[in-house]
Parts: C-alpha cells; structure tokens; sequence
C-alpha cells in the first residue's frame, strides 16, 4: 500500500462525497475504497476543516494525522504521494514545498498554475517526479473503455473531428472539457483560436481575471480538428462527439457512451461498471509507482492541456489565433478553481 498525504480538505479532498458512497467524487473516497493506497495525513490550516474532515471521515481512516499546515505533514510523514489540493492560486508555493521533499509521485489539483512559467519552474523542479493533474472527469471507467477502442483499436478508424461541450472559467472549469477533447483528438494541440468574455471582480496585485469560454477552435499537429462549444449541448455538458473515417462515437463523464459505424448503425459496447474516478486515478499512479506506464494526465499530458488553455486566454485578449506552445509565458491569471 502506498502512503498518500492530502494537502488541503476542501470539496474536491473530502466534501463532495461520504465514506459510504463508493463511487464518491473526491480524493478521500477514492482512497478509501483502494486497495493500492493508503491515507496516512492530511494538512490544512484551517482547524475547522480538520475539524469537518475528522467528524466524517475519521471513523474510515482512523490512523491518519492531522496537521496545522503543509510542512508539518511534509516533515514527518514518508509519503510517496502527496494530493495538492488547496486552491489554484496557492498551487505554485505548496507546490515548491512539496517537491523539495521529493515525493515518488504528485496528484495536483487543476489548474495547476496561474501562468505558464510557474508551470515550466515545477516542471523543471520535479525532474523525475511525475505531476499527475487532476482533469478528474479523465478516469471514469467507460471514458477509458472508450478512450481504448478509438485511439489504440480504431474502433472508428482514424479520427478526424472532436466537438465538446462545456463552458465556464477556462482554467477552472472548461479545463476539464479541453482534456477530454485531447483524449480523443489527441495531446498535440497546434493552432488555437478562441472567444470569451470577462467577468467584472476584484482579483488580487499581479493576476487577471479568468474568462469565461464562449467557443474555441482547435488544430491538432496530428491533422484533428476540434471545436469546444462553450455551453452545453443536447445531452449536457462534459461530453464530446468524436468522428472518425468509419464511424463516430458520444462519450462523456455523465452519460453512456454510444458508437455508431460508417453505415450509421449503432456498435454493441460493453461498458465496465461505474468506479470513483479517484479509485481509477489513484491506482493508475500505484501502478506506476510498480513499475508500470506513467499515468495519465502526467506531465506532456497535462502541459499540453494546459498551454491550450493559456492560448485560448491569449486568444480572447489578442483577438489573435495563438500558436501553440505560448510565447507569453509571464501573464498570471487568477485561476481560482
């Protein structure tokens, strides 16, 4: 069993699920009901949330520490994942802690950065470390089994268009969505050309306000187009509709995936049972940590989704179709998420 210690308990570490819930859609769950990782810590500074985390969750891990802050955790636990999951502004310097303890692995919360040359330092800092992002919605177990058929099976050969639908905080929110369409389309982004709008609110000396996605074009060095609708769709959000040279597929976190061949008959699909997507995650990292691949949304991965993101942002100052990787590395965004 590997040891992971959770730096932050807010919603995504703890609140949006309970111990009963199998399928809970937070780190805490995900831990729980694994059976590679274990959870030895968790930090946050604020004791109300240690507090919270203790009256809920502490009869399911009842050997875990609580710490008052980061370095406390970080001093005296030897873990081999540490789960980053205070808010985004912070990710930069809890990030730098971390990694000076080297970890065998990190789990960061996105967006991982509020600019891209924070990223490039952790980057560079991590050397062999793998950073894994968490685009959660990347691990549902029929997003997988859908993931396999198009891109290692060609299930509907080679794969032309990627349309999805999600819109929102670019960083924060439609992030999600901007990996899901990489996962089809592929982790090459090329050419971006975006639209969005800004919301009035005070950020803090140095950042920019996040915008909103209204639409963004994208072209992918493998010759794929894709286009992210900045709404919803017919069958909701967090969804893409994925077309290729002998059929088509409709895969997403919330609905069953279909596939439909060059004839339009719809494939039989044998879709696996629902699984916490944290479960997925963190076992994809515990058999990495064995010796196996490198887990998904792990370094080129999440860089490639997250220098879409900065071009879209680029895109929507600029008015300008951004080439991808980003030449202003130094603009800071107050990604919250």
């Amino acid at each position: 069993m590997y040891k992971v210690g959770i730096i932050g308990i807010g919603s995504i570490a703890e609140g949006y699920g309970k111990p009963s819930d199998a399928n809970a859609y937070c780190h805490s769950g995900g831990i729980l009901h694994s059976k590679q990782v274990e959870l030895v810590g968790v930090a946050d500074l604020d004791e109300e949330r240690r507090t919270r985390f203790r009256s809920k969750w502490g009869a399911s891990f009842p050997a875990v520490a609580y710490y008052d802050s980061a370095a406390a955790m970080l001093a005296t636990e030897s873990l081999d994942i540490v789960a980053v999951c205070v808010r985004g502004p912070h990710h930069y310097q809890v990030m730098k802690e971390v990694l000076a303890t080297a970890p065998r692995a990190v789990f960061l919360e996105k967006p991982p950065t509020c600019s891209l040359a924070e990223m490039d330092e952790l980057v560079a800092l991590a050397g062999d470390i793998p950073i894994v992002v968490s685009y959660s919605r990347h691990w549902a177990p029929h997003v997988l089994y859908m993931q396999r058929l198009v891109q290692e099976e060609g299930l509907i050969g080679e794969v032309k268009s990627v349309v999805g639908y999600v819109g929102s905080s670019v960083l924060s929110f439609a992030s999600h969505q901007s990996d899901l369409i990489c996962q089809f389309a592929g982790y090459c982004p090329q050419q971006v050309m975006a639209q969005g709008t800004f919301d009035q609110g005070e950020v803090p000396d140095g950042f920019e306000v996040e915008p909103q996605l209204q639409g963004m074009l994208i072209q992918f060095a493998n010759g794929v187009s894709a286009v992210h609708v900045g709404q919803s769709g017919d069958h909701g959000g967090f969804y893409c509709d994925v077309v290729g040279t002998e059929g088509k597929v409709r895969v997403g976190m919330y609905i069953e995936p279909k596939a439909w061949n060059k004839e339009n008959a719809e494939i039989e699909l044998q879709v696996p049972e629902k699984q916490s997507v944290f479960t997925v995650a963190y076992g994809q990292i515990a058999d990495y940590l064995d010796g196996g691949p490198l887990p998904h949304c792990t370094n080129a991965d999440f860089i490639a989704v997250h220098e879409l993101g900065f071009a879209a942002i680029e895109s929507i100052v600029t008015g300008r179709r951004v080439e991808i990787p980003v030449q202003n590395r130094t603009r800071k965004i107050y990604a919250n998420g």
